[in-house]
């Protein structure tokens, strides 16, 4: 099975069912099929299989079909966002050296701003593009379920764009597996909260091929004004929610709840990042008979590798458990000196099995470096991804989440290396050095550096050049940044000084 697969078995057995909604407008499994069509006919007149084609637009109705019809053509799409910065999207550009982006309107203007040379198309020219079904069906037949099926650009510390590869086989798994685990049906309807750019979109774009059921993608101006946001979840009698933590946050601290509540949601996911507790209960004291389940797992392993089902009359003191493994994954946690760690020991969380990433796009160091074997298998070749992520497996078998090995860490559920804000900063006329650390009690980047610029110079440079969820909230003017025997920043002192427990 691939991704194709999929769409194929949608349009038979539910052609005339809509599959996904935005604002007004719909299209049904039968349609997405025919646009995916289109635009694979387009795509196999432009460019040769396996290769990488960029997808940089807003929310858009067509973004599924987009996707399907480029993985239709037996190439793998990139997907940016229009809010990265222009210096960003030039690296990856330059990077990938993809010679075809297809853009929405407003994208269409920040590429002719870019030095970019191959084809710039529309996804109207795509979508209105005359099938060949023969051409098609010929690359379609050529596709192997290990094929990428995307590329996701995460942050990166070097500067040098990090870009995972995920295959068509690890997508259907998860997305079959994801739907098979919690009972999804035909009459779901999910709520669209991530950008489609973003690893955890795959869930609502691709779980309704899998059942027959409908997506709306819901505006991101909703999640400031979450009693709109829950008018709409009514008005669309959404059922499911797959949103990163801080969505779930923000309806509780603007008090959302007071005046109205989801009537239709009984399946709450949440992941990215952990969600307070005290969040966690007014959820469930609004919605009593909702399911709620933690999710966890970085890109590299497709979008969650595993999960933990809330119980409704527990409270959870050590924080909420990450749980257990989905089928076909192994997830646990090894020491330093490469043994399984026992029971409430802490280590580094590994994973292997069917939901690994292929690597990382043209950077066979890094991949190599957190792709490796197995140490707990001399016996055959086991792929393990280590994530980096220090956890612990409890006394109740499930398995939680402490936090980093290195710096980098999850912002309105994006993953962020503080490496890269500081490459960014350092580049401001009036910053000598900068540093960055995270209070994770109040989930804000803390930003100290030495020079004579202001804080508001700083804020607006780094406005210009970092997507919103990357800026410091706090910024330290010092005399010098401390540093360590070996001449690093001591970043310890760093957070001691800016007034971080520790």
């Amino acid at each position: 099975m691939n991704i194709t697969s999929l769409l194929d078995n949608a349009k038979r057995k539910f052609p005339l069912n809509v599959a996904y909604k935005f604002h007004e407008n719909c299209l049904t499994f039968e349609q997405v099929h025919e646009y995916a069509y289109c635009i694979a006919s387009k795509m196999i007149e432009i460019s040769e299989e396996n290769k990488p084609i960029i997808v940089l637009s807003n929310k858009n109705l067509f973004i599924p079909s987009l996707y399907l019809g480029i993985a239709l053509a037996n190439c793998y799409y990139i997907p940016l966002s229009t809010e990265m910065p222009q210096v960003k999207l030039q690296s990856i550009i330059d990077f990938t050296q993809s010679k075809v982006i297809i853009a929405d309107e407003e994208s269409s203007e920040k590429v002719s701003k870019l030095n970019f040379h191959g084809k710039l198309l529309s996804i109207d020219e795509c979508i209105r593009h005359e099938i060949n079904f023969d051409s098609v069906n010929e690359r379609k037949e050529r596709i192997v379920d290990n094929n990428p099926l995307y590329v996701i650009f995460t942050s990166g510390s070097t500067g040098v764009p990090k870009g995972v590869v995920t295959s068509h086989n690890s997508v259907v798994d998860y997305v079959e597996t994801f739907a098979d685990t919690f009972n999804i049906s035909e009459e779901e309807v999910f709520g669209n909260q991530a950008p489609l750019d973003y690893i955890a979109g795959i869930r609502d774009i691709y779980i309704p091929l899998v059942k027959g059921c409908k997506t709306v993608f819901l505006q991101k101006n909703l999640f400031s004004t979450p009693k709109l946001l829950f008018e709409v979840l009514n008005n669309e009698k959404i059922t499911t929610i797959c949103w990163v933590s801080p969505a779930l946050a923000i309806c509780c601290q603007l008090n959302v709840f007071d005046e109205i509540h989801p009537k239709y949601v009984k399946k709450v996911f949440f992941t990215g990042s952990v969600l307070d507790v005290n969040f966690l209960n007014m959820w469930k004291r609004a919605l009593p008979q909702a399911l709620f389940v933690n999710h966890y797992g970085p890109t590299e392993i497709t979008a969650s590798c595993t999960y933990f089902i809330v119980e409704n009359n527990k409270e959870y003191e050590r924080g909420i458990p990450i749980g257990k493994a989905f089928k076909n994954r192994r997830v646990f946690v090894l020491t330093d000196d490469n043994r399984e760690a026992e029971k409430n020991e802490k280590g580094q969380i590994c994973v292997t099995g069917s939901c690994l990433a292929l690597g990382y796009f043209k950077n066979k160091e890094k991949t190599s470096e957190c792709f490796v074997q197995n140490p707990l298998n001399n016996e055959y070749t086991e792929t393990m991804y280590k994530t980096g992520d220090i956890g612990y497996v409890g006394d109740d078998d499930n398995l939680y989440f402490c936090g980093r090995l290195d710096n980098q860490i999850k912002m309105m559920g994006h993953r962020v290396e503080l490496g890269d804000i500081e490459m960014v900063a350092n580049t401001c006329s009036g910053i000598d050095e900068s540093c960055c650390v995270f209070d994770s009690q109040h989930s804000v980047i803390v930003m100290c550096y030495t020079g004579k610029a202001s804080a508001g110079e700083i804020s607006k440079f780094l406005r210009q050049n970092l997507p919103s969820f990357m800026i410091p909230r706090k910024l330290i003017n010092l005399d010098n940044l401390p540093k360590l025997y070996n001449g690093k920043i001591d970043r310890q002192l760093i957070k001691k000084w800016a007034g971080i427990e520790i």
